[in-house]
């Protein structure tokens, strides 16, 4: 069988390889043998290929932490899949043409979904999702406010918060995309900058603001906390600038301003097994429906990965990059 990997760290373009790999053999009573469909390639697995994140598994040399597939095989204790099921990997090093994976390491998904859609459902609609209940009971009319709009969970969540009736103040860093976002569902689109505290509330009427979400880190955490009113929770799960998160003592305090941290491998390893199959069940049926759509940029062969990872690596592309076995 084929995989992607990589040996050592690198430009990704130059490290990664489509190598050949010996092909898993038979399957273990709670084991199923999962034919991998497409990927798409994240911020993650190029920082991975690049040495700054970590790799997790040191007994292998595959990466990737996405992949969308369909069983292929069922070990004999396995009654809740049969070959033929489409399955979201939850599993990680997932760039291999057939992967061994107990049952609990995938979710079912429906076999009449879009196969480069569900490919990213595990990641960032995902952490979109979860931003949007895991901290602050929001109700229809509610504000929220999210800096990196758009990027794939910004996107996702303005989706998301649409169906749930909830309005989305989103704060991007490129003109280009101010329309585009307002056509999937945004209700106020505004351009970063000092002066955004007044802007926002001149765009919302001076609502109050219940959730603030930050990817970006640096300046952008204090001005986006700035929006937010008393009693808020500030949801950080990036920083793509690469800055320490700023947050002036003021706003903390006299605002009484929660801040919190989200983590979608940990949430996974830890929330129950029902809540975690709720969750792409949703995800996908709202995906099927056309409630939400994950912007694709390109699709790759897996044996031109190394075009694929080289288109990922750009700046500004448009969308995401998937990659397919087939």
């Amino acid at each position: 069988m084929k995989q992607i990997e990589f040996a050592a760290a690198g430009k990704p373009e130059e490290v990664v390889v489509y190598a050949d790999a010996e092909a898993p053999s038979g399957t273990g009573p709670d084991e199923v043998l999962v034919k991998v469909l497409a990927f798409p390639i994240n911020p993650a697995d190029l920082l991975t290929m690049q040495g700054i994140y970590p790799r997790l598994d040191t007994t292998t040399s595959a990466i990737g932490n996405e992949a969308v597939g369909e069983i292929a095989a069922v070990g004999a204790n396995v009654g809740n899949l049969v070959p033929g099921d489409r399955v979201i990997l939850l599993s990680l090093n997932n760039w291999r043409e057939f992967r061994l994976l107990k049952a609990s390491e995938v979710v079912k998904v429906s076999t009449h979904g879009d196969v480069v859609q569900q490919a990213g459902l595990k990641v960032n609609p995902a952490t979109a999702n979860l931003l949007l209940h895991q901290f602050v009971e929001l109700k229809a009319g509610d504000w929220i406010i999210q800096n990196a709009a758009n990027s794939a969970v910004g996107r996702a969540a303005i989706q998301l918060a649409r169906i749930l009736g909830i309005k989305t103040v989103n704060i991007v860093r490129r003109s280009d995309v101010l329309d585009e976002l307002r056509a999937l569902g945004a209700d106020v689109v505004l351009l970063d900058g000092d002066d955004l505290p007044q802007r926002v509330g001149a765009a919302t009427e001076n609502a109050t603001i219940p959730l603030g979400i930050d990817c970006v880190s640096g300046n952008a955490t204090d001005r986006i906390a700035s929006c937010l009113g008393p009693g808020a929770t500030l949801a950080i799960y990036g920083a793509i600038s690469g800055e320490r998160a700023n947050v002036a003592p003021g706003t903390i305090v006299f605002n009484d301003l929660r801040i919190r941290g989200l983590w979608l491998s940990k949430y996974l390893m830890d929330a129950p097994r029902e809540a975690i199959e709720a969750l792409y069940r949703r995800l996908d049926g709202v995906s099927i429906s056309g409630q939400m759509t994950t912007k694709i940029d390109s699709i790759f062969r897996a044996d031109d990965i190394k075009g694929a990872v080289r288109r990922a690596s750009q700046t500004g592309i448009d969308g995401k990059v998937i990659v397919t076995f087939n």
